[in-house]
């Protein structure tokens, strides 16, 4: 008698498509709405704002650097106020003067009561050249209550990359190797009170004086 192998026998159920179909169309609906929404609440916001919006704000990193007083410093040390920073260098002839004549007029605009809650920063990518007292020299011919800050190169790398910013060092062969200049990009940073980034100007942005100062006084005022 030969030996017999038996298999399990499975009934296949009707599939219903019809479902499928409806559950898929529902959900993609559902996530359509869904992004719709999101850019409508975006384009809301953005309207009220000139600078270009982060939505949703995101965490401003905590760069860990050195002000013009020599002394450590951190962006969360500034909790409570707008923050207004830029990178760059003080050798810049164009670029940097011209921000940070911009961001004094901004400064400017505000209310004596509002002042005291935005603090400008100016963060040197040149630590070679910038150090704290080069700095503590440089900053106050644009405003008194601006703060300069520089670190090692580490650190200021981890606050250019966190903010999206870049920086090339640019020697001509033959010449000094203390004269250089320094290719970087030229953008604005506002944080809110709470840490938050909020938004970014672009270099040509900045001249907007009051549009600007607007955006800090809405920030403010939510704050």
């Amino acid at each position: 008698m030969s030996e017999r192998t038996f298999y399990p026998s499975f009934k296949v159920q009707g599939f219903n498509w019809r479902i499928v179909f409806a559950a898929c169309a529902i959900a993609l609906t559902v996530l359509v709405a869904f992004f719709l929404s999101r850019y409508a609440a975006y384009r809301k916001l953005q309207e009220q704002f000139y600078g270009q919006v982060l939505e949703p704000a995101q965490e401003g990193y905590d760069f860990r650097l050195i002000d013009q007083n020599g002394k450590a410093f951190q962006l969360s040390q500034l909790r409570g106020k707008v923050v207004l920073f830029s990178f760059g260098y003080t050798h810049c002839p164009d670029v940097c003067p011209t921000t940070l004549t911009d961001f004094g007029k901004i400064y400017r605009a505000l209310s004596e009561n509002d002042r005291e809650r935005v603090q400008v920063l100016f963060i040197s990518v040149d630590s070679r050249r910038d150090q704290p007292e080069t700095l503590k020299n440089y900053i106050p011919y644009f405003d008194a209550s601006f703060l300069g800050l520089t670190g090692d190169a580490n650190h200021i790398n981890e606050a250019t990359r966190a903010y999206g910013a870049s920086y090339e060092f640019v020697h001509h062969p033959g010449e000094d190797p203390d004269v250089y200049l320094v290719n970087h990009s030229a953008y604005a940073y506002l944080i809110d009170p709470d840490g938050k980034w909020k938004a970014i100007y672009d270099f040509d942005q900045l001249r907007e004086t009051e549009k600007v100062a607007a955006d800090i006084r809405r920030v403010l005022k939510s704050s």
